[in-house]
């Protein structure tokens, strides 16, 4: 099947000669000879830019007009590659776009009427993702929306608006170290009755899944609490653009989409609030304005307790059994001892690769070392016995055994204060830390509650508005029919959106004990 210079058979083929030769392609089925046009014609590839492709369809249309005058039935079949052409035409202008590269200038006009913008931001985080400690990211999928005021949209519908040429907020996630996806859209939200300028608002929605950095405290590892927080920044200076709270709605999270539930206890609250910037560790010549959505979660310990801190307890309790050995063999007991220590380094090196490269020391680093100190005395201490055993002027008084016996004593005690000590220490912090998010998920409620009764308010309010506006339209002789069946007891009920007007009486009981039913209608020409 290839494209061929077709010669037509009859010179009065009017159809054959009208087709322009590079679209005509001819096959032979069955011994019979077609004419169509190519697929391979309308396909992306053949088209080199854009241009090409408006010069294709114009060329397309006029073939098809000329079908079309002809009353051919291919014609329809034109119009449909026609279509097909229009959204190649279409693509390819989209990919033009998006395939421009990173450093092309694109300019952002300010607003006209030289106003400062204040944009209500409301969030709701729809997932949190996988959280690595040693990486310090995070990922999350949110929806964000940002509203402001534009009076230049005023009485226009969304989709006559070209919101390229409209002011944009130019909101970037200042933390994000990868953005997997999003997707953004713009909506004119209707004039609220506390408006009296009656200007619309616009709103731009943002949903996009990203992964994202955070610093993290770990002093109190595996205790800790840490603070997710994704950090949003304009680049319109503050004396154009200041970020607000969304009063109207509130804030959001969903704890059953969280993947990482069998390592860490995601709170239930959102915090969300504008941040000051501070210039002297900017150290920039304008402030620029910055927004935080913060969310907590809070590592569960078991792991660690179970396989780290139970682990180096037993190797502790186990150093002990070299005294067991008698104390003229000092290398059986620097065996046992010396193993035991390093299979506890071991274990230290296994800590050190669930947390960064930090500066300070954990809560866990600190118990760990505390046990390999102790390790470390038993050494020494395993050596000492064996120099007293040895230099012991009096064999009668063996001072080598009260030596271990009092050792024994001691290191016992130490081991008993470091493992009451580390738990009494994560007791401590863990019931901090519960009692600190529990208080800011309280606060976060009665923030929550407090913006849904002022929605109601507004709701109610816009209620009691526009039924004053439609008592306000109704003509004056059907406000007095309407008190005269107020006083007859008679309910009053408007039956269409034109002047019609009918009362029906409330049923009513007969003294005979029998109900009755009247109804009496009434019809106005305003």
């Amino acid at each position: 099947m290839d494209l061929y210079s077709v010669s037509p058979r009859r010179q009065n083929d009017s159809r054959r000669n009208s087709l322009p030769q590079p679209f005509v392609l001819r096959t032979n089925i069955g011994g019979r000879t077609r004419l169509r046009l190519p697929p391979r014609m309308l396909s992306t590839s053949a088209l080199k830019s854009t241009g090409d492709s408006g010069l294709a369809c114009q060329e397309l249309f006029r073939v098809w007009k000329k079908f079309k005058m002809s009353g051919d039935q291919s014609a329809e079949k034109l119009d449909t590659m026609l279509q097909s052409m229009d959204k190649i035409q279409m693509t390819l202008k989209q990919i033009e776009v998006n395939g421009r590269p990173g450093d092309s200038e694109e300019y952002y006009a300010p607003r006209e009427d030289k106003q400062k913008v204040f944009a209500r931001i409301r969030c709701n985080i729809i997932t949190v993702g996988d959280i690595d400690t040693v990486a310090q990211l995070f990922t999350a999928e949110i929806y964000l929306s940002v509203t402001w005021k534009e009076p230049k949209v005023k009485g226009m519908k969304r989709e006559d608006v070209n919101w390229d040429e409209h002011w944009d907020p130019r909101i970037y996630f200042f933390n994000a170290v990868n953005i997997d996806k999003m997707q953004t859209n713009h909506y004119i939200m209707p004039n609220d009755d506390d408006d009296p300028d009656g200007i619309p608002d616009v709103r731009l929605s943002i949903r996009m899944k990203g992964t994202f950095k955070c610093s993290m405290q770990l002093k109190d590892f595996p205790f800790d609490c840490q603070d997710l927080t994704i950090k949003l920044m304009s680049d319109w200076p503050v004396e154009d653009v200041e970020f607000v709270k969304d009063m109207n709605i509130k804030d959001s999270i969903r704890l059953d989409t969280f993947t990482a539930g069998h390592q860490w206890k995601l709170w239930k609250h959102v915090l969300a609030q504008p941040i000051e910037e501070d210039k002297a560790l900017t150290g920039a010549h304008r402030s620029y304005p910055i927004y935080h959505i913060t969310t907590h979660v809070q590592r569960r310990p078991g792991f660690y307790i179970w396989n780290i801190a139970l682990i180096m307890l037993l190797i502790v309790i186990l150093t002990f059994t070299s005294f067991v050995v008698e104390r003229g063999a000092p290398a059986d007991r620097l065996s046992v001892t010396v193993t035991l220590l390093l299979t506890a380094v071991a274990f230290k090196y296994v800590v050190s690769q669930s947390l960064p490269l930090i500066s300070y020391l954990t809560m866990l680093d600190k118990y760990v070392l505390s046990c390999l100190i102790f390790q470390c005395l038993v050494v020494g201490q395993n050596a000492l016995s064996a120099v007293v055993e040895i230099n012991d002027p009096d064999k009668e008084k063996d001072w080598a055994k009260w030596f271990d016996f009092i050792s024994i004593i001691v290191l016992a005690g130490m081991v008993f204060n470091i493992t009451i000590g580390f738990i009494i220490s994560s007791l401590i912090r863990k019931c901090k830390t519960t009692n600190r998010m529990t208080k800011i998920t309280a606060e976060y409620m009665d923030k929550c509650e407090q913006i849904n009764q002022n929605w109601q308010t507004r709701q109610s309010n816009r209620e009691a508005s526009r039924k004053s506006k439609e008592e306000r339209t109704i003509p004056p002789t059907e406000k007095a029919v309407q008190a005269g069946a107020a006083a007859k007891g008679l309910s009053w009920k408007r039956t269409s959106k034109e002047t019609d007007a009918s009362l029906k009486p409330e049923p009513s009981s007969h003294p005979s004990g029998s109900t009755t039913s009247q109804q009496t209608t009434a019809t106005f020409a305003v």
